[in-house]
């Protein structure tokens, strides 16, 4: 920071692009200023006025593609969105999936839809694979949106992907060239060259040029589609008219459970009658139980848990959830009382 501002009072968004040696930082900040020129945009919106006009809809698309032609962060703003893009930065590089599973499930009940892949994709650098395959997994599934619990399904079938996954030291090197990393001491706890000044142009936002400004040596390609003010503005309508070593381990390697065979498939408890929701066939006494032995005694968790599973579409995608997620996110005994009763009331759903 100190040589950031060391000749200048404020940064501009083409100096965001090369404010330091590690790409996936800087394009943490500037995804931030996105969500921010979302929320400006949604923050014009008002029950007095047609924002449905074309009128309206085009001159408010043009401010907005000016203003962020005009980016200028001062010091004191930058530095919380720096600090925050390393720590996700270093939690994507050593945690990919549980970062990944942190951006998926952002925002609570919406679906994972094909513009948040495609964002996705075009804001991570380390491990990009993994959101394009995300990314094509969606798009070859036929459908816009489909819920997290399928994107999480996803992205535990290939998280351990090599060909998808990038050289960690490769990016350790340039976190050193500011500050040296210990990894013995880092512990994750919690699920470039130069672009020339941006040119403004008509209906073009900096948050679609600037990437086109990187050179091919430094960048990976970018997403089929951008960001243009005009997809912001018609969001924003349809909510109107709608309402491995130890100090290398992730969070998911250290909590890692044994998955059962098909063939233990019986260990879940006969099927007597189908239900046709589980929250309503949880009685009071084995929710005492999941709560204490499953769900740490917090019963909002296992009410979430439990919304979740009913909201799936098959057994298998409840399966995956129950171990992909909640079994090592609280360290289940996968062979307990409590788990097999679990998944016996969750069976008897899709029997």
């Amino acid at each position: 920071m100190n040589e950031a501002y060391r000749s200048q009072d404020v940064i501009t968004g083409a100096g965001l692009l090369k404010l330091t040696p590690v790409r996936q930082v800087n394009l943490g900040i500037l995804n931030r200023l996105f969500e921010e020129w979302k929320n400006n945009a949604e923050a014009f919106r008002s029950p007095y006025f047609d924002f449905s006009n074309e009128e309206v809809k085009s001159a408010l698309e043009e401010f907005m593609n000016t203003a962020s032609q005009h980016i200028a962060v001062k010091r004191a703003d930058l530095e919380p969105l720096l600090s925050d893009s390393v720590k996700d930065s270093l939690k994507l590089l050593l945690a990919p999936a549980t970062y990944f599973e942190d951006r998926i499930r952002a925002v609570a009940d919406t679906e994972f839809t094909h513009d948040k892949a495609e964002q996705l994709v075009k804001y991570t650098h380390i491990h990009r694979g993994i959101a394009e395959a995300l990314l094509g997994r969606l798009t070859d599934s036929g459908s816009d949106s489909v819920y997290q619990t399928q994107a999480v399904s996803w992205l535990y079938e290939f998280k351990d992907n090599a060909d998808l996954i990038d050289d960690v030291d490769q990016h350790l090197i340039q976190f050193a060239e500011i500050f040296p990393i210990n990894l013995s001491e880092l512990r994750i706890q919690e699920p470039t060259k130069s672009a020339p000044q941006p040119q403004p142009h008509k209906h073009e936002s900096f948050f679609d040029s600037a990437f086109s400004q990187l050179e091919p040596s430094t960048a990976r390609p970018v997403a089929p589609r951008a960001e243009p003010a005009s997809a912001v503005i018609g969001e924003i309508m349809a909510k109107a008219n709608a309402g491995s070593s130890p100090e290398r381990d992730s969070l998911n390697n250290r909590f890692k459970v044994d998955i059962p065979k098909p063939s233990e498939d019986k260990s879940y408890g006969s099927v007597p009658l189908k239900v046709e929701n589980i929250a309503g066939s949880i009685p009071l006494g084995q929710r005492f139980m999941f709560v204490n032995q499953l769900f740490d005694r917090n019963s909002e968790h296992f009410d979430k848990a439990v919304y979740e599973l009913d909201r799936v579409k098959s057994f298998e995608e409840a399966e995956n959830l129950i171990w992909h997620r909640y079994a090592s996110k609280y360290a289940w005994d996968v062979n307990g009382e409590a788990v097999t009763a679990l998944l016996a009331i969750v069976k008897r759903k899709f029997a």
